[in-house]
């Protein structure tokens, strides 16, 4: 009785293999793209090229009849694409399925569209961070609802097309869902605790600036670049916060913490978005600021300045005024390497202490 559903079981086995190389893609995609809604388009390209595929070599149930793996392809691709990704991939597969032609068109067409909705539909209902195993089983018993499309043909035809691929198209749905949507989600999941370790490596922890590995490596780069056009210009500025032994003796070490992260976040909320901002060392605070001048660079050291002696820090039942000083160096074609291009803005900084802190200085050879 059931030896006619053995042949188009089997078939769909054989193209589980295809969901599983895009499974396998979709990992480079996730770690390649940050923004949500490029991410989301490239994941829609993926799950709808790869249903294009599968449609390309599907099982031929009846004269212009065919069923491939497109439905765990399009179930999937807003859970882990977004909206974007199923409206992609839910574009391309129709277009596709449109061209392939045949008598089970229509019903080929409405099917893309029940599962494109019941995709959507999941994804509203269950956000991703909620996503388990239990979630991709409804997912899974869901998505072969599609299957009733077959019925906008005549219903002699369509009886017994529908009992023929029902069965498989239920067992395969589950279980293809189920063992794919695992291995995507655990994908998805090493991926993000490979960017947090990534960017707990280049943080520091207390002021949340990158720290000083992540400046040293960006400004090598930044000064190779610089060096090797000859016309690219960018500034350095190291600022120190005055007097910081007597504010941890006076105060404690705890509120010098704080003054440490309130100084940083003023400063993160007046540099460019381009600009590197980092905590060089101790209560020392670097700025990378590509493609400045001196006097830009001038100009955005003593805002900095100006706000911190401006501000009065709450340290428990008293407030504190800090001031800092500052040292500007820029790159010239006269610099040999990045270290002396530091040492300067470093030379300049012990200036601006020396004539009296809460000043900035700017380094010789960029005067």
């Amino acid at each position: 009785m059931y030896a006619e559903y053995f042949p188009v079981f089997a078939d769909l086995v054989h193209r589980l293999g295809l969901v599983a190389l895009v499974s396998m893609a979709y990992g480079s995609i996730i770690r390649a793209f940050n923004l949500p809604w490029t991410r989301g388009l490239m994941v829609g390209f993926l799950f709808g090229g790869a249903a294009i595929i599968s449609m390309l070599d599907p099982v031929i149930v009846d004269e212009g009849i065919i069923v491939d793996a497109r439905s765990i392809l399009l179930a999937l691709s807003a859970p882990f694409g977004g909206v974007a990704a199923v409206l992609v991939s839910t574009a391309l597969t129709i277009l596709s399925r449109v061209l392939i032609g045949g008598v089970g068109v229509h019903a080929g067409v409405v099917g893309i569209v029940i599962i494109g909705l019941i995709s959507l539909i999941f994804t509203l209902v269950y956000r991703p961070q909620t996503y388990s195993w239990k979630h991709f089983l409804i997912l899974g018993l869901t998505v072969p609802l599609y299957t009733l499309s077959v019925f906008i043909l005549p219903f002699e035809q369509a009886l017994p097309i529908f009992q023929r691929i029902a069965l498989p198209m239920l067992t395969l749905s589950v279980a293809g869902i189920f063992l794919i949507s695992m291995f995507l989600h655990r994908e998805r999941l090493r991926v993000d605790r490979v960017k947090t370790l990534e960017v707990d490596a280049h943080t520091d922890p207390l002021t949340n600036l990158a720290n000083r590995r992540l400046f040293d490596r960006v400004a090598r780069r930044t000064f190779r670049k610089a060096a090797s056009t000859g016309g690219d210009v960018f500034s350095l500025v190291m600022i120190d916060i005055d007097s910081f032994k007597s504010i941890n003796d006076h105060w404690g070490h705890s509120n010098g913490d704080l003054v440490l992260v309130e100084i940083s976040t003023i400063i993160r909320s007046l540099v460019r978005k381009s600009d590197l901002v980092a905590r060089y060392g101790g209560e020392e605070i670097a700025i990378l600021m590509p493609s400045a001048t001196a006097v830009e660079a001038m100009a955005m050291a003593e805002a900095i300045r100006r706000r911190v002696n401006e501000t009065f820090f709450d340290l428990g039942r008293t407030q504190a005024h800090v001031t800092v000083s500052a040292g500007v160096a820029t790159f010239t074609a006269q610099h040999q390497s990045m270290t002396e291009l530091i040492e300067e803005a470093d030379v300049a900084l012990y200036r601006a202490k020396r004539l009296g802190r809460n000043r900035i200085e700017l380094a010789a050879m960029a005067a």
